[in-house]
């Protein structure tokens, strides 16, 4: 084996290949195969196999046993000539399909185990690399993105909280979605009904812009002077509701230093202190407008931005927006981890730990040498962190250091 064959893709490949050749058996096919696109990449290849078509599950199920590709996806869209040139296809429509990835967002434990480095000068540091280099100046950079429980979590909260949007404001039922963990950092869900399917690219934008919740304005959620009156809007649908729940858990949870820290004005800063009490009082029972005589107008809109954050589900724009868009195949092997690519049913999203059932390779060891590697938490035993040493690992943690090419197999 060369000295540097980082993963030793024979190695993990003939793995995929013996775990296929039972595990296929357990691939269903998405609904209406037949008008399904389908795409894989190999191991060492870096263009995607695609316009590829398949007549019924089980010969989609032979295709994986005979190849065991790095991955495996299929189309959001409906065709249809499927296997056809992309201009020749025929679109009938799509799912309406959301990815969450950890990766996009900013935590704190990104700072712990993901790692960059300049490709110019050789200055490195942990978390999202800057826009550009300390040392030299330059914008290239190598990068390390791992994934950590913390990781997971947060992007759980985010599909979370995108079930509930989907449910509660568009209406759709339970029966129309579906949940899959992508096999990395992330969830994707998927809306497969006759509502969504015709939605063009323009639709969908505004699908995107609502749970982003782009242009929510304080005073078209009842937060002006100018509106007095009414009830509490705190059990109302829609951004309404979401954005006084969110100012209400705000106000109610934050401490003097929290609040303080969002350097608000001084007179409001001071109300939402000392005033707490009457202010949720008053989200509680009255119209949300009278708490407007506490807030300054800079510092509602401040407090607003926080609420949207908070409520709003961190969904990837492009991938919703795209009407081709080929999505992981469930049941099929992530090529960067080893796990699965896993439905998961909405009522079990809460406790499901993607670290414990995702996890494919559950038997036997091997030995490895590990170029660097942070701390990881697998079926509930944490192994590393890791530099330049080399271990005999349950096979399972061995399989995620090599896909993530962090290691090699010692012979």
């Amino acid at each position: 084996m060369a000295e540097q064959d980082w993963g030793s893709e024979q190695y993990v490949l003939e793995h995929f290949g013996g775990f296929y050749s039972t595990g296929a058996q357990h691939v269903e096919a998405p609904t209406e195969i037949k008008q399904r696109e389908f795409g894989f990449l190999s191991f060492g290849g870096r263009t995607m196999f695609r316009h590829i078509g398949f007549e019924d599950t089980e010969e989609l199920r032979r295709y994986l046993r005979n190849y065991s590709p790095a991955h495996s996806y299929f189309s959001a869209a409906y065709y249809q000539e499927p296997r056809a040139p992309m201009a020749e296809k025929g679109w009938i429509g799509a799912d309406l399909v959301f990815d969450i990835d950890a990766d996009h967002f900013d935590l704190p434990c990104q700072k712990t185990h993901d790692r960059w480095t300049c490709k110019t000068c050789g200055e490195a540091g942990k978390g999202h690399p800057p826009e550009r280099c300390p040392g030299c100046g330059k914008a290239t950079f190598a990068e390390e993105n791992w994934l950590c429980e913390s990781c997971l979590d947060a992007a759980k909260y985010e599909a979370q909280k995108l079930l509930d949007m989907l449910i509660q404001d568009f209406g759709f039922q339970p029966s129309e979605l579906s949940v899959n963990f992508s096999g990395n950092r992330g969830y994707h869900v998927h809306v497969r009904s006759p509502l969504a399917k015709d939605l063009d690219q323009l639709a969908r934008r505004e699908v995107v812009d609502y749970i982003l919740g782009i242009g929510i304005e304080a005073e078209y959620q009842g937060l002006t002077s100018r509106q007095v009156g009414g009830g509490s809007m705190l059990g109302r649908g829609g951004w309404r509701g979401r954005t006084i729940r969110a100012l209400y858990d705000f106000v109610g949870k934050s401490t003097p230093e929290e609040i303080k820290a969002l350097k608000l004005g001084r007179n409001t800063t001071r109300d939402l202190i000392e005033e707490k009490d009457e202010i949720l009082s008053s989200l509680m029972n009255q119209h949300p407008s009278r708490i407007v005589r506490y807030i300054d107008k800079k510092s509602m809109e401040k407090l607003l931005d926080a609420a949207v954050d908070e409520q709003a589900s961190a969904i990837d724009t492009v991938v919703t927006t795209d009407l081709r868009r080929l999505i992981r195949l469930p049941n099929t092997l992530h090529g960067k981890t080893g796990w699965l690519t896993q439905n998961v049913p909405i009522e079990d999203l809460p406790d499901y730990d993607p670290l414990t059932m995702a996890v494919a390779f559950n038997e036997g060891t091997e030995k490895v040498y590990i170029k660097r590697a942070p701390e990881i938490n697998l079926q509930g035993e944490v192994y590393g962190p890791f530099e330049e040493e080399t271990r005999e690992l349950p096979l399972a943690v061995a399989m995620f250091l090599l896909c993530r090419k962090s290691a090699r197999v010692v012979r």
